[in-house]
């Protein structure tokens, strides 16, 4: 066998035969070779923790029939998806023995039958035809005739055989084997040993082959006589045999199983197919303190981060994060202009622009860049090394794919009926931007709020870090591409697999370079605190007044806000809307807020003039700081993300910085939707919340009862408010209605109505709903059609979005209100609803940080606790910022 074949993995599926373990002996190194039985793992098993890891599979013979469930197992479902080209993810070379042969036949459309005559431990002579087919037959190279033994009283009828299927071999039911064994001589045991060279020299049929005029006699017997042996697909990689090529008298076995090798493989370099290099790191550091060695370090020189962080550890949906500092490629997207830009990795930043047709939308080119990617290349994961007690499925819940978001503004292509208003209209005369230089590269080239703030931005991850926080691991993955096949996108995917090691093991050196810094960090505070001091003079510092919402100028103040509610209640009153989503954004100019803060220091020394020039921020810098000594500690979230894309190669690059506790639509690999609506907040009750009736021990036992007991009562009094049960009922009623477009509507179903989720600063009135994917809905589709969440807009949700869209003056949303999260290669997506999140973007005035907030307006409103609720949800990223004011 060939060197290649060694690393070949092949999957026999046990039919509960007692010949399965036979075939073993026909690989010269069965090392790469695994045995399971046909229901020994349920389908969604299988496909889970078995057929990832496997290249090729045998169907063994067994008792039965393959019509029987409970004869073949999992082998029909696994023959199903063969000819399903939809799902090419699961398709593998297949060879079948026997009931396995039987099974590619009945499954094809051929109908298994009665042998003429029932054979078992009898021999035949083998006719063998090869055929001219996109893969060569199993039998290929071995002699026509060949003695080969049958254990079967069924077969596949040859006259039901299918069209797809091409017959290769045959027999004769005579009496070959009776008439060869009158012409041989017995063998007699004489107490010596047969000098052996080879095992495959070792056959113990002991009978001739039949002469060359025998072989022409045969030629003009009865075809009623014959009995098909042998059969393969004509396009596909499936072959099946009647016989048993594993028994000891059958010729050519070895062969046989080397030609099934040797066409996977070929089939393997063909197929466009890439791997997922995934390498379990021996040591565990957290992922903040990765991702600021990666932010600070100006060797890397990163201006590109996605970072999707499970940052609350105690959520059940907080297990796993995702980090990336280099993405193969950038694209960001602006409605108005229908323009697609594209920044792909390597030294020649140009930036690539593309026009979208008219009856095309951004959505339609996500689809297709990744059902391109799933036709033409089929990710199999491969651990580099495989420690005991790891799960690679929960590793591979992200095989490579886009990171990004979809803000607000996108429902102009996802809602049928929409209709842009004039104040959202671009200034800009035929996609024509002043000041645009040739490569469309200048700082300031773009006069449209929509590109320096993109209505959707992605990142192409192929190489990431997944970081497991309960076992404590550490995933470095790496797509590699197979063969000669090279991806339209050429800078997708290491090229071989020397590039795939060495980049592996430089991750794996920042890790330890990180965890020995940290060490030494130690070992130096340690020794600090035993070093007598010399001196106890001290820096100063400044006191700092109280952090004001002064900070932030809000799109619509107090009175506009509480006047647009009260228009919200009227247009509810008139039946325009059972519910309006209503929200404004507060913006906050970074040079402006460090001045306030400086200037409310008292310091009388401070020259307020040159601070926007003193100060002028780096937004690496900025979001680095903010988001993972601030925000992630302050507001912790199960859908959290630090996000930075490259706009151009000169300009500093667009900052996400999201601490969303709501899940928008989730879609597994097994095509279960999920989406999760927040709808219902109030605050908690913390720190000390004691009154003149209660006795305060001052953060004692008693402050701290008093203050659960409170923290209770708040949630009975959520769960119990009519208002905000409207609120969360009408919303999952649209989200069933979403999720029945795209689902089977016998499947949406509710398995979570109005649960309480606590957070560190509110409580939440969340629920869940859950569906199945129709077959031909792609995850894009999904989530255009769900587009945008619910829970941001409002019932009935395109007249509430017209709505919204008159009561907010035009003014765009942006990031806010749309959706950030993954789609993988294998199918999944995985997005949260963009609240709780601080978006950075680099304006010609100066650094915006801006965070929206609002709430669901219905007939019981009360304005006044309506704006409140909406500078409640903005405090859950304000006060990260004054804090991060305060450190400079």
């Amino acid at each position: 066998m060939a060197a290649y074949q060694q690393h070949v993995k092949t999957l026999i599926i046990d039919n509960y035969d007692s010949y399965t373990f036979n075939i073993l002996q026909l690989f010269p190194n069965d090392k790469n070779v695994i045995v399971i039985r046909n229901d020994q793992f349920t389908w969604e098993e299988f496909t889970e923790k078995i057929l990832p890891f496997v290249d090729n599979i045998i169907i063994s013979p067994g008792p039965g029939r393959p019509e029987h469930p409970m004869d073949f197992g999992i082998c029909t479902q696994l023959l199903k998806v063969q000819l399903d080209p939809s799902q090419q993810h699961y398709h593998r070379p297949v060879f079948g023995v026997c009931l396995g042969h039987q099974g590619i036949g009945y499954l094809l459309g051929g109908k298994v039958t009665y042998a003429p005559r029932i054979m078992h431990g009898r021999m035949s002579q083998i006719y063998y035809h090869e055929n001219q087919l996109n893969f060569k037959d199993v039998l290929h190279g071995c002699p026509s005739p060949f003695w080969a033994v049958r254990y079967h009283s069924l077969v596949v009828d040859k006259d039901s055989i299918p069209y797809s299927l091409a017959i290769t071999a045959y027999c004769y039911e005579d009496d070959s084997d009776v008439d060869a064994l009158r012409n041989a001589t017995f063998l007699e045991d004489k107490g010596e040993e047969q000098a052996i060279t080879e095992k495959s020299d070792l056959h113990h049929h002991y009978l001739p082959h039949p002469t060359k005029n025998e072989v022409e006699q045969l030629a003009i017997k009865d075809p009623a006589q014959i009995t098909i042996m042998g059969f393969q697909h004509k396009s596909l990689p499936l072959w099946g045999v009647q016989f048993h090529p594993e028994s000891v008298s059958t010729e050519h076995g070895r062969k046989m199983m080397a030609n099934f090798q040797n066409e996977t493989y070929r089939w393997m370099v063909e197929m466009p197919t890439t791997k997922l290099y995934v390498k379990p790191c021996s040591k565990y550091v957290s992922p903040e303190i990765l991702a600021n060695e990666f932010l600070r370090n100006p060797s890397l020189n990163q201006s590109s981060i996605a970072w999707l962080d499970s940052s609350r550890k105690s959520s059940p949906y907080s297990r796993m994060s995702i980090l990336s500092v280099d993405p193969a490629l950038t694209m960001t997207y602006a409605t108005l202009h229908r323009e697609v830009r594209i920044l792909k990795r390597g030294k020649d930043r140009a930036m690539e622009k593309q026009i979208l047709p008219n009856d095309k939308t951004f959505f339609d080119y996500v689809s297709h860049l990744l059902e391109e990617q799933e036709q033409r290349k089929q990710i199999k994961p491969q651990w580099v090394s495989h420690p005991s007690g790891s799960d690679m499925s929960l590793a591979l819940e992200f095989e490579g794919g886009l990171v990004g978001y979809f803000g607000y503004e996108m429902k102009r292509e996802s809602m049928d009926g929409y209709i842009t208003p004039d104040k959202q209209k671009c200034p800009c005369l035929q996609h024509s931007l002043p000041h645009q230089n040739t490569n469309g590269d200048s700082h300031h080239e773009n006069c449209c709020d929509c590109v320096e703030e993109p209505d959707a931005a992605f990142q192409f991850l192929d190489r990431y870090l997944v970081f497991d926080h309960i076992q404590k691991q550490i995933y470095i993955c790496c797509l590699v591409n197979s063969g000669n096949a090279k991806d339209h996108q050429d800078v997708i995917g290491f090229d071989d697999h020397e590039k795939a090691m060495s980049w592996i093991h430089e991750q794996e050196e920042k890790v330890f370079d990180v965890l020995e810094t940290l060490r030494k960090q130690e070992l130096l505070n340690n020794f600090t605190g035993l070093t007598p001091v010399s001196s106890t003079c001290t820096t100063p510092t400044l006191p700092i007044a109280p952090f004001s919402h002064n900070l932030f100028t809000a799109d619509a103040e107090h009175q506009q806000y509480i006047q647009n509610i009260e228009k919200c209640i009227q247009s509810i009153r008139e039946g325009e809307s059972y519910e309006l989503c209503l929200t404004t954004r507060f913006r906050c100019n970074l040079s402006s807020a460090k001045q306030k803060v400086y200037l409310n220091s008292n310091d009388l020394e401070v020259n307020s003039g040159d601070l926007t020039q003193e100060h002028e921020e780096d937004i690496v810098a900025l979001c680095g700081e903010l988001y993972t000594r601030h925000l992630r500690k302050n507001n912790p979230a199960p859908f959290s993300a630090l996000l930075l894309f490259s706009l151009s190669s000169t300009q500093q690059p667009l900052g996400i910085l999201s601490s969303s506790p709501e899940r928008f639509l989730k879609i597994t690999k097994d095509r279960i939707a999920e989406m999760k609506p927040i709808k219902g907040t109030l605050r908690r009750a913390l720190g000390c919340v004691c009154d003149d009736t209660t006795q305060c021990d001052r953060g004692g036992p008693q402050c701290e009862a008093y203050r659960m007991q409170l923290d209770q009562a708040r949630k009975q009094q959520l769960w119990q408010d009519v208002k905000e049960r409207a609120e969360n009922l009408m919303i999952v009623d649209l989200i069933r209605n979403d999720l029945a477009q795209v689902c089977e509507p016998s499947s949406v179903y509710v398995p979570k109505l109005m649960h309480i989720e606590t957070y560190e600063k509110v409580h939440h009135l969340v629920s869940t709903i859950r569906g199945t994917l129709y077959p031909h809905v792609h995850s894009v589709k999904a989530i255009q059609t769900c587009f945008p969440p619910g829970s941001m807009t409002g019932a009935p949700k395109l007249r509430s979005v017209q709505l919204l869209d008159e009561l907010e003056d035009g003014q765009r949303r942006g990031v806010y209100s749309g959706c950030l999260g993954y789609f993988s290669l294998n199918g999944s997506m995985d997005f949260n609803v963009v609240i709780r999140t601080a978006v950075v973007v680099d304006r010609k005035e100066g650094i915006e940080v801006s965070v929206g907030g609002g709430g669901a307006v219905t007939f019981l409103s009360d304005p006044e606790q309506e704006w409140k609720e909406a500078l409640l949800k903005t405090m859950s990223v304000a006060p990260s910022l004054k804090d991060y004011l305060e450190d400079q």
